[in-house]
């Protein structure tokens, strides 16, 4: 599969959200500001506390043992991701640190919490998929995959599930291939569900038989804070948002944008069109506008 370009579902979403933004991103590669590093260091801190996790749990391992090892391991992981430089002041540190820790001591609660049984039925942690269809390569890292009664069911964790795809919303699938809508963020969740789903399907994990499910894991889902006499609590809890009924039932939609997307990288096409949708609903937002020739050009018409 030499000849075969394979792309990552970011690339893809960066693409579709404006081509110019992908040459600037990834052809020239000018650097943006980086406005959302702590954000990202506090994903690394808990993926890799999930990952410790379940790499070091053996199936006969109970609940509290579980737990103990999710807690020391996210404590090191904190500390080595998170810089106190990134914060405005020590209370935002301290109080950013109690809810990730409470994330984790939620999803790891050995009263139900459902990183046990992700610990139990993990057979493979930051997984590298790949797939094929039609000429054309996807692929990407799964953060975890377990291993059901039924098959296999690939998980992919955030911080929440606010604007992640639902079967509410997916209808915009068709009005972005379609131009008549402007939804990058769903999108990507689209192509992260067809390169999850496919990729495991083509992994050495796959049997023949097995089916395959592919969930969005919110591990920050519901926070709660509540004053106390000597400080405050915070509340978190996690939850799943199942996608397998989205990807058949918009499965086709989804492979046209996936293609559209694909062959416009890797033709070099950087025009971005239709570009008064763009304008209005990408532009305004992006890190490269102030440099944006077809951004400044439009501006200067006004």
């Amino acid at each position: 599969m030499s000849d075969i370009t394979f792309l990552s579902p970011s690339r893809l979403a960066t693409y579709t959200d404006c081509p110019r933004k992908f040459d600037y991103e990834y052809v020239q590669k000018i650097g943006a500001p980086d406005e959302t590093r702590l954000y990202l260091n506090q994903g690394r801190a808990y993926h890799e506390t999930i990952e410790v996790v379940c790499e070091a749990t053996e199936p006969d391992d109970d609940p509290e043992t579980i737990h103990d090892r999710a807690m020391d391991a996210f404590a090191t992981k904190w500390e080595k991701h998170l810089d106190p430089d990134e914060y405005a002041s020590r209370a935002h540190q301290k109080y950013q640190r109690r809810e990730n820790r409470a994330a984790i001591d939620s999803f790891f609660d050995p009263d139900g919490g459902d990183g046990i049984e992700h610990a139990h039925k993990s057979v493979a942690t930051e997984k590298w998929l790949e797939c094929v269809r039609n000429g054309r390569g996807l692929h990407g890292k799964a953060d975890n995959i377990l291993r059901t009664s039924e098959g296999l069911h690939v998980i992919d964790y955030k911080r929440t599930l606010n604007d992640v795809i639902t079967m509410n919303t997916a209808d915009v699938l068709p009005d972005h291939l379609d131009r008549a809508d402007h939804d990058p963020k769903r999108v990507q969740n689209a192509f992260q569900i067809a390169v999850y789903v496919e990729g495991v399907k083509q992994s050495d994990l796959y049997e023949e038989g097995m089916s395959v499910q592919f969930s969005f894991y919110g591990l920050l889902n519901r926070r709660s804070f509540q004053s106390t006499a000597s400080g405050y609590e915070i509340s978190v809890r996690g939850y799943p948002r199942k996608t397998m009924e989205i990807y058949e039932e918009y499965h086709d939609t989804i492979w046209n944008l996936v293609e559209r997307a694909h062959e416009g990288i890797t033709s070099g096409s950087h025009s971005p069109e239709p570009f008064s949708l763009i304008n209005d609903e990408a532009c305004p937002d992006c890190s490269f506008s102030a440099m944006c020739a077809d951004y400044l050009s439009q501006e200067v018409r006004r």
